[in-house]
């Protein structure tokens, strides 16, 4: 076989294996492969400067679309200040989806206040970053919220309204995220929503687990 039958088979061939790849920079990868492949057959062998030019404007489109994808791909440091929250709670996400999900939030201060009424829907999730936030059932303290205790994720995850107050009695920062917004990404990005929804359970499984041993213990 023709060497130049070769380099023209090889670059349908790429295409056609793209055709069944999902995940984008891996897509456009063997998209430029193949049509370099093509364009070395059209320009070096079939002289057809018209389907050269074509296949040279698409390997330099897919070239600078892999290279935008690789910066944003790279890993962006963390500030310090909040590097214990990921750490703690957001290790699942890379750090470029921790960083977009963390500016999709509002840093918020407040002292003396309800910030969760049992019964009602919420609108927020929220985050402790600073101060002491308490859960009351009936007006009485049944668990403390420190930093890096989520607020008012399982009304969050299930829609259904609280089932206890939240109050803060001294001064506490948090950060609060639209749950709209939030939910969104069920929808626009659904890995990401994923891994938001396992940085969620695993606070839940951290908050169950003191609760259900101090009821054993209260049993015995």
């Amino acid at each position: 076989m023709e060497q130049s039958v070769i380099i023209l088979n090889i670059g349908y061939a790429l295409t056609f294996i793209a055709l069944a790849i999902r995940e984008v920079l891996w897509l456009r990868t063997t998209l430029t492969a193949a049509q370099i492949s093509l364009f070395t057959y059209h320009y070096f062998y079939a002289e057809n400067n018209s389907a050269a030019f074509w296949t040279a404007v698409f390997v330099i489109v897919n070239t600078f679309n892999i290279v935008k994808i690789l910066l944003e791909r790279r890993p962006k440091l963390i500030p310090e200040e909040i590097r214990d929250l990921y750490d703690g709670i957001f290790k699942s996400l890379t750090s470029n989806e921790f960083l977009y999900f963390w500016n999709m939030g509002t840093i918020k201060s407040v002292s003396d206040t309800y910030l969760i009424k049992s019964g009602e829907h919420q609108n927020n999730l929220l985050l402790v970053l600073a101060g002491t936030a308490f859960v009351e059932v009936n007006g009485n303290p049944i668990a403390n919220l420190d930093r890096g205790a989520f607020i008012a994720e399982i009304s969050f995850l299930s829609g259904e309204p609280a089932s206890a107050d939240v109050h803060a009695t001294e001064e506490l920062i948090f950060v609060s995220w639209k749950s709209e917004r939030l939910k969104n990404l069920k929808h626009d990005n659904p890995t990401f929503w994923m891994k938001l929804q396992h940085a969620l359970s695993e606070d839940l499984i951290k908050k169950v687990k003191p609760q259900a041993k101090r009821d054993s213990q209260i049993e015995k």
